[in-house]
């Protein structure tokens, strides 16, 4: 007869060896040392994890570190998650900051917050109201930013990309008000198939259909259907192709 996978639990203040779990429950502040695969991790407090993690669904309440790469389904960070290596999700909710020392890829990215990474962030849908900071190559098929603050992203391509301040919203913040005066994207090449841009700085702009809204600094713009651009940006070059 198969043997049933038992639970691991800290409450207070422990320490836990890795293995497989059913669920990892964590209450309090933990240390794990060593892979961790299992069908649920929740973590309320404070967590350190020496190793890989692989999950079903996470759910991060408090502050995370994770020193190895995380899998898994839903993917849900309330706080401060630091991830040394790559994350893999099919759904990634973000109410807080996520720092991850590589990449991340997976269907769905919802980002209320601040996410920064090192490397390229892949995924069919991203949606952000906050702030976005990606060394490498932002690749989506429907990309729809309201920034919060200064963001940065190498370069992006998708179908249909959508960049634009965003603007105070009932229960904000005050905290915010000054980071969203100054709010602006800034990258290298954007491309993809209709493009609506609005405070960003970017050196290349290609697509089929384009709008520069206000507030933006464009080098060179390559259409091929339709452009327009509004009195208050500054586009340099617009060609039709």
């Amino acid at each position: 007869m198969e043997q049933s996978i038992r639970d691991m639990k800290i409450n207070g203040v422990g320490k836990a060896s890795g293995g497989r779990y059913n669920r990892v429950l964590l209450d309090g502040i933990g240390t794990i040392n060593g892979e961790v695969q299992c069908e649920e991790l929740q973590c309320n407090g404070q967590m350190k994890l020496n190793a890989q993690l692989t999950a079903e669904r996470i759910t991060i309440n408090g502050t995370g570190k994770i020193t190895g790469p995380v899998q898994s389904g839903d993917f849900r960070t309330d706080g401060m998650l630091d991830v040394e290596q790559e994350v893999r999700f099919n759904k990634l909710v973000l109410n807080g900051i996520l720092k991850c020392g590589a990449g991340a890829s997976g269907e769905q990215a919802e980002i209320y917050g601040t996410l920064k990474l090192k490397e390229d962030l892949q995924c069919e849908t991203l949606e952000v109201r906050g702030n976005l900071q990606v060394e490498g190559l932002l690749n989506a098929d429907t990309i729809k930013i309201e920034m919060i603050g200064k963001c940065n992203v190498r370069e992006i391509g998708g179908e249909h990309i959508m960049v634009r301040k965003l603007n105070k919203a009932p229960g904000l913040l005050e905290m915010f008000s000054g980071k969203l005066l100054g709010s602006r994207l800034t990258a290298d090449v954007i491309e993809g198939d209709e493009i609506e841009l609005e405070y960003t700085k970017a050196r290349v702009v290609r697509g089929s259909r384009v709008r520069i809204g206000p507030g933006c600094e464009i080098d060179y713009v390559e259409y091929k259907e339709t452009y327009e651009a509004d009195p208050k940006s500054d586009v340099s070059k617009a060609k039709h192709v």
